[in-house]
């Protein structure tokens, strides 16, 4: 199944750490609707590798420069699509279908430091939820996989924030509103993770690993997930959708836990 929220976002060219192989971070936000001017005024006051430079509607279209930001933000309507935006080392996908919140989605050809960076900038705008981490474990957290006779249907589940806390990630913003509404225990959370940083505005950042392609070399935080009730746990779903008998019932499956 398409992600709607996600134009197949891809860059070319990344960076080498250590081992000569590329990686690519991924982030997620979720904010409130209504904040779009604001949340591209930040995107465009970002560090110059967090910054983009260009907009479009899409990847596919050829890119416009980004002259006077101030301006371009203040001339956006919060309306579908929302603004596509690329920089050098990153790229920025609005998603907007009010009165859903608004979801940015990006992929950052960056060093760790700076997606932190990026992460601790982007709690200023008190989002709703939200994560950086490698692809394979955003696959990992909130993907399924299931076959039906000949087809394979991939599916994104786990990610409705008023239903649960979607998963925990390398990266992961967790306002204190959020850790109320699912009755998470917080204490519980902060054993597993190798770093907790209090923010303003009630916003807390988690690090979870060292790095963010460590994610396979523990089962902590799958464990965590599947030890609280306010979270989505993929694992327990998984069965049940590969048991599904056709896909009218996987596709029933897949929204209520979408």
């Amino acid at each position: 199944m398409v992600d709607a929220a996600k134009r197949s976002i891809r860059l070319s060219v990344g960076p080498t750490w250590g081992l000569g192989e590329t990686k690519m971070i991924e982030a997620r936000l979720e904010f409130h609707p209504g904040i779009l001017k604001q949340l591209v005024s930040k995107l465009l006051s970002l560090p110059p590798e967090l910054r983009p430079s260009h907009h479009s509607l899409g990847e596919d279209e050829k890119g416009q420069l980004i002259n006077d930001p101030m301006g371009f933000a203040n001339s956006l309507k919060e309306r579908s699509p929302g603004p596509y935006l690329t920089g050098d080392r990153c790229s920025y996908d609005i998603s907007l279908a009010a009165p859903k919140p608004i979801i940015c989605h990006g992929c950052l050809d960056v060093e760790p430091a700076l997606a932190k960076q990026f992460m601790m900038e982007m709690a200023s705008l008190n989002p709703i939820f939200g994560f950086a981490c490698m692809q394979e474990e955003r696959y990992q957290r909130n993907r399924v996989t299931t076959q039906q006779g000949i087809n394979t249907i991939e599916s994104w589940v786990g990610r409705d924030t008023q239903k649960y806390v979607p998963g925990f990630y390398w990266l992961t913003l967790l306002p204190d509103a959020l850790v109320k509404q699912h009755d998470i225990q917080l204490a519980v959370v902060e054993a597993v993770a190798q770093e907790h940083i209090e923010l303003e505005g009630g916003q807390r950042l988690l690090r979870f690993y060292e790095r963010p392609e460590d994610w396979q070399k523990t089962a902590a935080v799958t464990e965590l997930c599947a030890s609280l009730s306010g979270v989505f746990d993929v694992e327990k779903i998984r069965p049940q959708l590969w048991a599904a008998k056709n896909f009218l019932d996987l596709n029933s499956m897949v929204r209520e836990w979408k």
